[in-house]
């Protein structure tokens, strides 16, 4: 059996290339960027939100399908987080993270079904659902909701000795996800149902439950991201997740996930997550405007799926 050529242009490794050379970007572009504490916000704190949810639209991306409500979620999430503590002052940490993560994945439960049940394109469910929980969202609050505790605070800004609670936090989610992915049935039968759900169906695989099942994991993930993020900001509002439905794209996107389903690895989403890290963090410490930096994260995602897409055809052409 012929052994893979080792190419750096390989989405799996080219992410991790790619990396490397933003970091060093950055530390030449600014000297700020390697100071111990910029690194730690960077590399152990930062990422911890957008990872997590990423996590989730990797999911279901490799799934074949697509979340556009993550960043309503988010919002809606952190914004109950933070009235729950203040209708219910003395409510308990363990209750709230419950709340939160199962109301995340009943967001992901009705993505599921309109997917699977109606038989609405992915885009455009997971589109009708972000607009009603926008609008939800305003509903129930037209302002930031603060006030959420010390105590649940800890898991954003706590320590155990000197690692950030919150990095291994990520850092167990991300193994459970990366275990469930690459070392169990289920994970073959969710590459397997987003690169052919035909063939995966007349092989025996469940394409229904396998394509629910990701909306729903996908939503507990953007519910766990959700109770780090409102413990980071010690609070919620209707406008903490906007963007984010654009980020977790970009993100997994540049880790090499194709957006056609069936491709790409977990490792990868996250190696993507910490580039958009970086990349928001030199932003920043070059003061660059705010609508510019979107406007250059747009470009981003068009260069990683223009240049993914033009190395599938390359290599399909190539098998042909």
């Amino acid at each position: 059996m012929m052994k893979k050529k080792f190419r750096l242009t390989d989405p799996g490794i080219f992410v991790w290339v790619l990396l490397v050379a933003i970091v060093i970007f950055s530390a030449v572009a600014n000297p700020v960027f390697l100071r111990p504490r910029n690194l730690k916000n960077v590399f152990l704190i930062q990422p911890v939100g957008l990872g997590l949810a990423s996590l989730g639209q990797a999911v279901i991306i490799i799934s074949g399908g697509i979340d556009m409500s993550i960043g309503a979620a988010v919002s809606l999430l952190t914004s109950v987080a933070g009235g729950l503590y203040r209708d219910f002052p003395g409510v308990s940490v363990l209750t709230v993270f419950l709340i939160i993560s199962a109301m995340g994945t009943v967001i992901g439960l009705l993505n599921g079904l309109l997917v699977v049940k109606l038989k609405i394109a992915p885009f455009m469910a997971t589109l009708a659902t972000m607009s009603v929980i926008q609008g939800g969202i305003f509903i129930y609050t037209k302002k930031t909701i603060g006030g959420i505790p010390k105590s649940f605070r800890f898991i954003a800004e706590g320590s155990v000795g000197p690692v950030p609670f919150c990095f291994l936090y990520l850092a167990v989610i991300f193994a459970l996800v990366l275990i469930l992915m690459n070392r169990s049935r289920y994970g073959r039968h969710l590459y397997a149902v987003g690169a052919n759900e035909w063939v995966a169906s007349i092989t025996g695989i469940a394409v229904d439950r396998v394509k629910l099942s990701a909306y729903l994991i996908g939503g507990l993930l953007t519910g766990l991201a959700s109770v780090f993020l409102a413990g980071r900001m010690g609070g919620g509002g209707p406008l903490v997740g906007k963007g984010y439905e654009l980020d977790t794209i970009t993100a997994v996107v540049i880790g090499g996930v194709s957006l056609a389903g069936g491709d790409g690895n977990i490792a990868g989403a996250i190696g993507g997550v910490l580039i958009l890290s970086i990349f928001s963090n030199l932003m920043n410490l070059l003061d660059v405007n705010p609508y510019i930096q979107m406007l250059l994260k747009g470009l981003i995602l068009i260069t990683a799926v223009f240049f993914y897409a033009a190395k599938t055809a390359k290599a399909k052409g190539q098998e042909a």
